[in-house]
This record gives C-alpha cells, sequence and structure tokens, in this order.
C-alpha cells in the first residue's frame, strides 16, 4: 500500500521487550472481546514508555485505518509484524497473532536476558580488578592520585569503548555512518566465512526466516507472498540472495521443499521434516515444529555460551592481575 508523505511509515522505536508486553496485552484484550480503539485506548493508560505511539496508532484506526497499518504507520509494528497482522485481520484471527508474536518476542527477550546476567558477575569482577589493582602504589605515594584515576578510570573507560566499538563497528559499517566507505560487502561476506561465528549467524538467521515463513502460512498468508516477505528476516544480504533461486522456483509452481533442499545452509533435518508435511497438506506446522526443536539447540548454544563467557572474563582477569604481582609494577594505561 502507498502511503502520503503525511503518513510515512515511522521507524521502529520500541524494544522487543515493549513489544512482547504490548502483544500478551492486546492478545488478552481480544480474547475479553474489546474492540480495537478501546482495546488501544487501555493500552495507552498502562504502557508510558510508547504512549505517543499509540497515540498516533489511535489516530489512524480513528480515521478508518487498519490495526495492521495503524501500527505499522505509528512505528509499533515491523514490517513483518504488519504483514502477519493483515492476515489475521482478513482470517479474522487475530488475537491468534497477537498470541504467536508475544510468543515470539518474549522469547527473544528472555535469551538476551539469560546471557546478560551470566556476564554481570565477571564484569563486576572486571571492574573490581581496575580499582584494586593500582591501589597498593597509590596508598605508598608510588603514584599520584591522578595517575591512579588515569589507570583505573581510564582503563575502565578503555575497556567500554573497545566493547562498545566490536558490538557498533559491523553495523556502522554496513547501515549506519560508515557505509559510504563502501565496506558493507566485505563484512557480510566475512560474516559467512568466520569460523564459528559464520554457523553461529547462519543458524540463526535460518531459523528466523523459518519461524516467520511457519507463522505466515499457519495465518493464511499465500506461499507466493510469505516467502520474499519472511526472507526479509534474513539480515545479510549474501546470505539472503542464495534464496532468490527459490522464490523463483515457487513462483514457476514448483514445490518449497525441492527448491529449500538445494540451499547448501539449509539442514537435511529440517527438508526431511517439511517434505512430510508438504506432502500431508501440514506444510505450517512441519515448519513451526522444526523452529521450535531448533530453538531448543540455539537455546543450549547461548546457555553454552553464557556460561563460557564469565570463564573466559575471568581467566584474563587472572592473567592480567598475576602479571602484574610478579612483575612487580602497576598496571599502566598503557596495559589496556
Amino acid at each position: 500500500m502507498p502511503y502520503s508523505k503525511k503518513y510515512q511509515p515511522a521507524c521502529l522505536k520500541i524494544s522487543v521487550e515493549i513489544q512482547a508486553k504490548l502483544y500478551l496485552q492486546l492478545s488478552r484484550l481480544e480474547e475479553a472481546g474489546f474492540p480495537a480503539i478501546q482495546a488501544f485506548e487501555l493500552l495507552k493508560k498502562n504502557n508510558s514508555q510508547c504512549i505517543s505511539q499509540i497515540h498516533k496508532l489511535l489516530g489512524f484506526l480513528k480515521r478508518g485505518s487498519s490495526i495492521a497499518d495503524s501500527g505499522y504507520r505509528a512505528g509499533i509494528f515491523s514490517e513483518f509484524d504488519r504483514d502477519l497482522l493483515q492476515a489475521g485481520e482478513v482470517s479474522g484471527s487475530i488475537g491468534e497473532i497477537y498470541k504467536q508474536l508475544a510468543k515470539h518476542y518474549e522469547q527473544k527477550v528472555k535469551r538476551v536476558k539469560r546471557i546478560k546476567s551470566k556476564c554481570y558477575l565477571p564484569l563486576i569482577v572486571l571492574v573490581i580488578a581496575l580499582f584494586i589493582q593500582p591501589l597498593p602504589s597509590f596508598i605508598l605515594n608510588e603514584i599520584a592520585f591522578i595517575d591512579y584515576l588515569l589507570v583505573s578510570v581510564g582503563g575502565l573507560l578503555k575497556i567500554i569503548l573497545f566493547i562498545y566499538l566490536i558490538i557498533k563497528l559491523p553495523f556502522w559499517l554496513t547501515l549506519g555512518k560508515l557505509k559510504k566507505w563502501g565496506l558493507k560487502n566485505l563484512v557480510y561476506s566475512i560474516q559467512l566465512k568466520l569460523p564459528f561465528i559464520s554457523s553461529w549467524l547462519i543458524t540463526r538467521q535460518l531459523n528466523e526466516f523459518l519461524n516467520s515463513l511457519g507463522l505466515m502460512l499457519a495465518a493464511g498468508v499465500d506461499i507466493l507472498d510469505a516467502l520474499p516477505k519472511s526472507l526479509k528476516t534474513i539480515k545479510n544480504p549474501n546470505l539472503r540472495k542464495q534464496f532468490d533461486s527459490v522464490i523463483l522456483f515457487t513462483q514457476q509452481g514448483g514445490s518449497l521443499v525441492d527448491a529449500l533442499a538445494d540451499i547448501p545452509e539449509m539442514d537435511i533435518q529440517a527438508i526431511q521434516l517439511l517434505r512430510v508435511g508438504e506432502k500431508s497438506g501440514k506444510l505450517a506446522n512441519s515448519i513451526l515444529h522444526y523452529v521450535k526443536i531448533k530453538k531448543q539447540d540455539i537455546d543450549l548454544q547461548d546457555d553454552l555460551l553464557a556460561e563460557w563467557i564469565p570463564r573466559i572474563f575471568y581467566f584474563l582477569v587472572s592473567i592480567w592481575v598475576a602479571s602484574s604481582i610478579l612483575t612487580g609494577n602497576p598496571i599502566s594505561t598503557a596495559d589496556l
């Protein structure tokens, strides 16, 4: 649907946690029989973090726009959510779509929180080490107070800056302010070639794609519409490009599973399970069943990662402190 300049879709600015909360509330209000406008009026009272977006949504709703389009224009629904909700409105199953999206985003929130919770303690240990290590030298007047601050606070700021750059640099080079450097394709290529990182990224992006596809098919979206929309969830364009043949093959009337079988990154177990579902006419259920199984594997990997990150931190901090003790020198800012 084309939008006038006045009603261009807004950028999605609410967090995943707020999305999960909104969809859960919407599913309950829909189940209770509240009309859309009344339901969002109630949401506006209980969600101060996104009150301006809900206010915009209500404005679009009152002017006759659909729930899906209103939420998308207001910056509450993502493009994928909008497409899924449109199918739910047409089929009369929007309440079920709310539940599915609530569960989808809740799982994302839990996964991120689980990893973060495991990282707090080693980070605290690192901060304490940064401030304690040069303290004896300061007490013995071997270094001035300004030097103590340069070593402790300066070292902490360097580490924070380093971690921030590691996290943000790929985005800056591909979609952010540094994309004009022309390194976008290089970054995307490296992501698919780095040991461990490539398999980690591919597994998660393909599972996100299959989850989106399964949800859309279950909501009644035609496969020819669902496939290209679901592929947008694959963030790496080099990986997404490999599925161009899948779109073409299905547009020509071919089997989706046969087309997916030719993609090297697709899991053989997924192909076998999806083939059974396609033959039985339950492809959407088969896709979502596989996604559920794969998510359990991904959660185990994330748990393992969350277990090893603290250990690596502890090991590095121990080496760092032990080195300083053995050499008898306080750690300087140059060491950091």
